[in-house]
């Protein structure tokens, strides 16, 4: 079964029948994925989207083989990676997480072409399906090959033959684009935001799911190239209010 899973190699119509069969039962059997853009998932959707997947392309070998040792996470932590893995060496356990900050806010308020894996994605469904196949990819390298990396040839083959991805990674709806788009603000803007009863003014030079704002500090624990010194603030972006644009660099 090794040689035969590491050698998967599915025709661009195989591949697109069974991805379409996954989307309309997942959407049919679900509780809270009532429709493509859905408003809510659960760990029990993206765990089933897995079991389909196994079903399907891999003739449940994962049920046969690891069952009981893959498990799945929702994240509104991550903001960056759509997706990750989790091994711990010696128990032979794997956690897969989806990222439902990015997923949320995307297909959203920012109108443009998403992809995901070099494949252009519809809605959210389509969206978590190609992050989901991204991370079992990383799943297989780890469970025949005890390690991984989606920038090496051997994942760009596997992913490419298994799931007819064309690239590794994806360009969901960022956190700094929502912010430039309902904001009008990004890195390196200037803002000012009520704190501690008092209003500061300072430089913008991070976006999560809140913005790292740094405002000059003569006690501050950071310094910029000139010796200015800054404290740090994590604040909402609804509580920002934009100034002007400004550029510095500031050493952390």
């Amino acid at each position: 079964m090794k040689k035969d899973l590491t050698d998967l190699k599915y025709a661009p119509g195989r591949i697109r029948r069974t991805n379409r069969k996954i989307y309309r039962q997942i959407l049919r059997e679900s509780e809270n994925i009532g429709q493509g853009n859905f408003n809510a998932i659960a760990v029990k959707d993206f765990a089933r989207l897995f079991e389909l997947y196994d079903l399907h392309f891999f003739d449940r070998y994962f049920h046969n083989k690891h069952n009981g040792n893959v498990f799945f996470r929702l994240s509104e932590r991550m903001t960056k990676a759509g997706g990750k893995i989790a091994y711990t060496k010696g128990t032979d356990n794997y956690t897969i997480y989806l990222s439902t900050a990015l997923i949320f806010q995307t297909f959203g308020g920012v109108k443009r072409e998403v992809t995901v894996n070099g494949i252009v994605c519809r809605d959210r469904l389509d969206a978590t399906m190609r992050i989901l196949e991204h991370e079992i990819i990383h799943l297989i390298e780890l469970v025949f090959f005890d390690s991984t990396s989606c920038s090496k040839p051997r994942f760009k083959r596997l992913s490419q033959n298994i799931f007819g991805h064309t690239a590794v990674t994806h360009r969901l709806v960022t956190q700094a684009e929502l912010a430039q788009e309902q904001h009008n603000m990004g890195v390196w803007s200037t803002v000012s935001f009520e704190y501690g009863g008092e209003t500061h003014r300072g430089i913008i030079s991070r976006i999560t799911k809140r913005a790292t704002v740094m405002v000059q500090d003569r006690a501050g624990d950071f310094r910029d190239f000139q010796g200015a010194r800054y404290s740090k603030y994590y604040i909402p972006l609804e509580d920002l209010t934009h100034v002007r644009s400004a550029c510095q660099t500031i050493n952390g």
